[in-house]
């Protein structure tokens, strides 16, 4: 009976755990639109096998991932629901393997410890939460290291082949499905292979077999992997454009404890505590015994969770994109945190977790575990030595918690954290578009995600122009020119996005300046919303002006079509300044259409020329027309 209750309890808890981590991750998952890669791995997943294949050999991340969504695509349908719950999936049996890790690496409240910092950690529900690869590559990373411990428990130099084999497959199996879904992870595998060679070496004698056991596992993973290995080595050449290591070393410790949602958080007293409770997990390590799987689970954890920041930061590779890529390190992070939690030093949580599965061998007892048994022996005397470390873990870890809940709050509240919303801009244009209208995207790769919201229904009917990517001059002048001579007379839309990567000079939107007339734009997010007139372009003004802005500045001009406008339409109205001198500050220009009873009816202020023809740039004697 007794038995009973005492597993009941840890079977109660890992189960609510379980459930938190499911409503954190499932309760809002479609609640917001796809944004642009959603939308390309949307997209991507439609496809056939080969041609999935031959996109991800295209692109900077492998297709093991894309793999796995189509074929539970083909089962659950196409919806943002049913795209997105493989990754709350991931998350979930992430969340259960920390459970299991932190019983190897504690005991029970170790395991629960670990399992609640997953749940309840604002990154891995994100990530959790978007129909991209990084809550498997969390998941990969997890099981790599789960499998790797089993390895050690059952492999060995006496060990029988009828014991390794199972474990060394699934590690292997583990090892290439994570190469498979994120080229990241062998910063992963980097920092777990760190943690066995420390393991290995420091052991009194030491496991050839075991050492080729190990060995022989990657091998395995590498050879399934190999057919891509090409492919990989070539993606690993690109290098991103925004790479900055100004605030790397904050922002990636900020997101291992705390996610992207709490920008100000202290790290002051984050840090400190996070280092006492490492602390204390490697002091854990170090009384188990040497042969002990727990010492290298431990050490294990605590290398994954260090290790990758470690290398994105040193090597230089560090943007705030990058961040995603330490999925990989929130369960051992967890898992290390939480090992305090468990037995105390010089206890070991269970038979099982502290030597080999083999009677015979936890049985041994020779001079040399002789003073870990004297520490053991004093630790168990002692329960107030116990309680002591207990409480002092819970309280560093209850030091934790509440700004993991503040950034999750963040998360579910903050208007600045929802994803770019491609389903409310495809409704607002459905809207508010005219026969002769137009739909530009500045960055091509906004054709998947846009078209996923737009073109499935019969008001869907206004063209859509993805821009040419890192267009020339000519290039870009000669693009817009063709479209407006399509759409004379209607308005283009332009959604702006990614312009540093897709267009960094401006191009397009410079020979919009110049060709059509902006009435204005709107972040939705990070999409620039901005609509344009077609009217023709005149050369000279059809009412000369004298009107003088300082001494320096004349309006010399006018020209404002003799029609009549419909609410909707855009004015095409051109002013012609004249600069006398270079104007000493940057001016803005604003025109307000007033109704008969003297009302704002619209109105657009902005820097001359959209923005491209600031007044401190003026020379003097120059004509600047500006639309």
């Amino acid at each position: 009976m007794t038995d009973r209750k005492n597993n009941l309890w840890p079977a109660l808890l890992t189960v609510t755990v379980l459930l938190l981590a499911t409503g954190l991750r499932y309760a809002t998952l479609d609640r917001q639109s796809f944004w642009n890669d959603e939308g390309n791995t949307a997209r991507l997943v439609e496809r056939s096998v080969a041609l999935i294949i031959e996109g991800a050999a295209g692109d900077i991340h492998p297709p093991g991932y894309y793999l796995v969504l189509h074929l539970w695509r083909a089962a659950a349908g196409a919806s943002e629901f049913a795209l997105r719950s493989t990754s709350a999936l991931c998350g979930i049996l992430t969340v259960a393997v920390a459970i299991s890790l932190g019983r190897q690496a504690g005991g029970r409240r170790s395991a629960i410890g670990a399992g609640l910092m997953v749940a309840l950690h604002p990154l891995s529900v994100y990530y959790s939460q978007e129909a991209r690869m990084y809550a498997q590559l969390g998941l990969c990373t997890a099981l790599t290291l789960w499998m790797a411990v089993a390895l050690l428990r059952r492999g060995g130099e006496r060990a029988k082949p009828s014991r390794w084999m199972r474990p060394a497959t699934g590690f292997a199996l583990c090892i290439a499905a994570g190469l498979y879904t994120q080229y990241t992870y062998i910063l992963a595998l980097v920092a777990l292979n760190a943690a066995f060679g420390l393991w290995w070496i420091t052991q009194r004698s030491h496991s050839w077999r075991l050492l080729g056991q190990w060995i022989l596992s990657h091998a395995a993973g590498g050879i399934l992997f190999l057919p891509w290995a090409p492919i990989a080595l070539g993606a690993a050449g690109w290098r991103p454009p925004d790479l900055s290591q100004g605030e790397a070393g904050r922002a990636l410790s900020q997101t291992l404890f705390v996610g992207t949602t709490l920008p100000d958080a202290p790290l002051h007293m984050i840090l400190p505590v996070a280092g006492c409770l490492a602390l204390l997990a490697l002091a854990c390590s170090l009384r188990a015994p040497r042969r002990s799987p727990r010492r290298f689970v431990i050490w294990a954890a605590l290398s994954i969770a260090i290790l990758p920041a470690a290398i994105l930061a040193a090597a230089g590779l560090y943007r705030p994109a990058y961040l995603k890529f330490l999925m990989m390190s929130l369960a051992p992070l967890a898992v290390a945190l939480t090992v305090p939690l468990g037995t105390p030093p010089g206890v070991p949580a269970g038979a099982p977790a502290c030597s080999s599965d083999s009677p015979a061998r936890t049985s041994v007892r020779t001079p040399a575990d002789a003073p870990v048994r004297a520490r053991l022996r004093r630790a168990l005397r002692s329960p107030l030595r116990r309680w002591r470390l207990l409480g002092a873990a819970a309280l560093l870890l209850g030091g934790l918690l509440p700004y993991q809940i503040q950034s999750l709050e963040q998360l579910y509240t903050n208007p600045a954290y929802v994803r770019d919303d491609y389903r409310g801009i495809a409704a607002q244009i459905r809207a508010q578009g005219r026969p002769r209208d137009a739909i530009l995207l500045s960055a091509p790769n906004q054709w998947e995600v846009f078209t996923y919201y737009y073109g499935s229904q019969p008001a869907d009917t206004l063209p859509v122009y993805p821009a040419p990517y890192r267009p020339t001059q000519t290039e870009a002048e000669a693009w817009i020119t063709d479209i407006i001579a399509r759409h004379t007379g209607g308005r283009l839309v332009v959604l702006f996005w990614g312009d540093a990567e897709s267009d960094p000079e401006r191009l397009i939107e410079r020979a919009l300046s110049t060709q059509a007339y902006k009435a204005g734009d709107t972040w939705i997010t990070t999409v620039r919303l901005a609509w344009y007139g077609t009217g023709t372009a005149v050369p000279e003004p059809d009412r000369p002006l004298e009107a003088h802005f300082g001494e320096g500045i004349r309006l010399v001009g006018s020209d404002l079509p003799d029609t009549e406008w419909a609410p909707g339409d855009i004015v095409p109205l051109t002013l012609f300044w004249k600069a006398e001198t270079t104007p000493e500050e940057r001016l803005k220009v604003f025109v307000h259409l007033i109704d008969g009873a003297g009302t704002l009816v619209a109105q657009t202020d902005a820097e001359p020329g959209a923005g491209f023809a600031p007044t401190l740039t003026w020379q003097p004697g120059e004509t600047i027309v500006d639309r």
